[in-house]
């Protein structure tokens, strides 16, 4: 008996190639859409433990913000501008009211501490302390360090220019 190939089908059923099965089986739907599943899932893992960090690295980018505003301010308003911290928070000496722009609201379980680049090597807690920057662009040099649950982060910054010279980002495993 001679098996007929796919051209003969084709031929057989005026030339549409309906003789050949069309779509997939029901089998073979349930493993695309399992695989579909777990690979999704993994990719929802992975991208949770990209935001385990963003805690402490979201304090540290809006005070880096913070200081870009700060050196450009004074050197436009030709006045020292001054970011004060607290243990609920930093912002500008003449903005710290909560809910402001100027203004970074920290977690009850958040510290904060900074070190003087000429003041050793333990690093202080920020309460009460102040950065100033100069109306000729120049700040005090600082460094930073941000504690979370999740976290913590160090940064330092250029004393000339108030930008980020040097960061460090350590997750809680």
């Amino acid at each position: 008996m001679k098996i007929p190939g796919p051209a003969s089908l084709f031929r057989q059923h005026g030339g549409r190639g309906m003789g050949l099965a069309a779509g997939f089986t029901l089998l073979e739907m349930i493993i695309v859409l399992s695989l579909m599943i777990i690979l999704a899932g993994l990719a929802a893992l992975s991208f949770t433990s990209l935001e385990e960090g963003k805690g402490v690295e979201m304090y540290g980018n809006k005070l880096a913000r913070m200081a870009k505003r700060a050196s450009r301010d004074a050197v436009i308003q030709g006045r020292p501008i001054v970011i004060g911290f607290e243990k609920k928070g930093f912002g500008f000496v003449n903005e710290t009211a909560p809910g402001n722009e100027g203004y970074c609201a920290l977690p009850k379980e958040a510290k904060m501490g900074y070190q003087r680049w000429n003041g050793g090597k333990k690093f202080m807690p920020a309460d009460g302390a102040t950065w100033t920057f100069y109306s000729s662009g120049i700040c005090d040099a600082l460094r930073f360090r941000f504690e979370a649950p999740d976290g913590a982060m160090e940064m330092g910054f250029n004393p000339l220019t108030g930008s980020v010279v040097d960061q460090a980002v350590f997750l809680n495993q």
